[in-house]
């Protein structure tokens, strides 16, 4: 089979030549590949020219092509197939094609009558049962062959792809630690970059939360072993136990359980799954994903309902914005009386609003662009302002939740004379990277800063044994193996990783 394009519209065609005549009309080294593009097809080659180069006397020899030798007649072309007109006369190449044109054989020629030929053959390489051709429609024809070899060697990683994961979360870095690994604003569109360019890499998402930030990839053996993803995350001087890299099944695995929540900061919750819709829709937008990070992910959904239908019973399930109401409740904070001040319109600080309802007293919701819908009958419980506004309407908050995914502090010791001087204060942040400013804590005895960190190791206190329900989730990632399976078979065209 040999790949040719029409050069008046376009039209790609695989052309099927096995056991049929070709003729190729000159002897040089042009001539020579053409020739062998047609011997991989299976045509039976024919060569009309006076001389011929060294290389292909020896095909002749070797009887791989039937030589004629002289120079070209019109009643060669009977009975061809196609022919290629490549002799180093523009005139004989005329001569070729204008016979061919009469007889109804398609022909093209090599050097400048390439725009009245029937057709051009495009930059081809071949892969097992892959073939990938690249075409300029004849115009330049070097940067088609520059484009082709720089696929090429993409393609021959294909057969390696497989799956891994790096990243790193709370259970390895705390809050401090892990703040500056967090990919966001221009820093996640860099990393983004970063990767595009390198190869092996063939798909790649990034899942960005208050607790994690990790690459899931579809990667060659080798990109996954020379460690360029631990450098863009910026982890080249973390010790190893700092981090993690999983590969083939381990990282289905792991991505199992981070979809149903088993190692969020909170166990159980249900943000995570959005988030990794989120996040994949970035990637697919971004053209960073396609069909294989997809089958990963829709997969691992899967798997991650029926972990959590077995573990849910085991679990007091909350979301960070309910956790954040029950450890403000378990310090002494009487919410019916209490004004709180959410910072962020996202989905937690919608989640907070409509959480705490209910419980509180009085909201001041903060958004920065977008402006929120106050829900349904809570008009005279629920005032707006904006971030600008904010240093005004802190002096009314006796809690502040942070819940925004702004790049930095947006509550930082400018603010402290602001801040209710007649009541005890109580800050929860639950940004990554952290919202408000630490140094806040130290402000006075009246003023309290709590971050994921102080939440978890609260929350933590209260669960179940982790250490059974992680066993009964690898249990169930474990009983869907055969999805892993599936997947890295049709990566790899039936060699599925270990």
């Amino acid at each position: 089979m040999i790949e040719l394009e029409n050069n008046h519209n376009g039209i790609h065609i695989n052309l099927f030549l096995e056991d049929r005549p070709c003729l190729v009309v000159g002897g040089g080294k042009v001539a020579l590949r053409k020739i062998m593009l047609l011997l991989d097809s299976g045509a039976l080659v024919t060569v009309v020219s006076p001389e011929i180069c060294e290389d292909l006397a020896v095909l002749v020899q070797q009887e791989k092509v039937k030589h004629i030798e002289r120079r070209f007649e019109d009643g060669d072309i009977a009975g061809s197939t196609i022919i290629y007109a490549a002799t180093n006369s523009r005139g004989v190449n005329r001569n070729v094609l204008e016979a061919s044109r009469e007889q109804g054989v398609l022909c093209c020629c090599v050097d400048g009558n390439w725009a009245q030929s029937d057709f051009t053959t495009p930059a081809m390489t071949r892969h097992n049962q892959l073939t990938l051709s690249v075409s300029s429609g004849g115009k330049d024809c070097r940067q088609s062959k520059m484009v082709k070899n720089s696929l090429a060697r993409h393609l021959k990683m294909m057969e390696a792809a497989h799956l891994v994961v790096v990243g790193t979360d709370h259970n390895h870095l705390n809050v401090e630690e892990r703040e500056p690994f967090h990919l966001t604003g221009h820093r996640f569109e860099r990393a983004g970059f970063m990767i595009m360019q390198l190869w092996g890499i063939h798909e790649f998402m990034v899942l960005n939360t208050c607790n994690r930030v990790e690459i899931i990839a579809v990667v060659s053996k080798e990109t996954a072993e020379n460690g360029i993803l631990r450098h863009i995350l910026g982890f080249t001087n973390l010790k190893e136990d700092k981090f993690y890299i999983k590969e083939g099944w381990q990282a289905f695995q792991h991505l199992c359980l981070v979809t149903a929540g088993m190692l969020s900061q909170t166990p159980g919750e249900n943000h995570i799954t959005a988030q990794m819709k989120e996040a994949l829709d970035t990637a697919k937008q971004r053209g960073w994903a396609g069909n294989m990070t997809q089958e990963w992910i829709s997969s691992a959904l899967f798997v991650s309902k029926a972990i959590k239908n077995e573990v849910a019973p085991l679990l007091h399930s909350y979301e960070i914005e309910d956790l954040a109401l029950r450890y403000l409740e378990a310090h002494g904070k009487n919410l019916a009386e209490s004004t709180l001040m959410v910072l962020g319109a996202g989905m937690i600080g919608k989640g907070l609003v409509n959480d705490s309802l209910p419980k509180i007293g009085k909201i001041i919701w903060c958004y920065h662009v977008n402006k929120p819908d106050i829900p349904e009958g809570a008009a005279d419980q629920v005032e707006l302002c904006t971030f600008n506004d904010m240093k005004n309407r802190i002096t009314d908050a006796d809690i502040i939740v942070s819940a925004t995914d702004a790049p930095g502090h947006i509550l930082h010791m400018a603010h402290a004379p602001f801040f209710n001087q007649e009541r005890p204060v109580a800050v929860v942040d639950l940004g990554m990277p952290r919202n408000i400013d630490p140094e806040l804590d130290d402000l006075s005895s009246d003023v309290t800063v709590v971050d994921l960190d102080g939440l978890k190791y609260w929350y933590r206190r209260e669960l179940t044994d982790m250490d059974e329900i992680l066993t009964r989730s690898r249990s169930i990632a474990t009983a869907n193996k055969e999805l892993y399976d599936k997947i890295a078979n049709s990566f790899k065209g039936g060699n599925a990783a270990e």
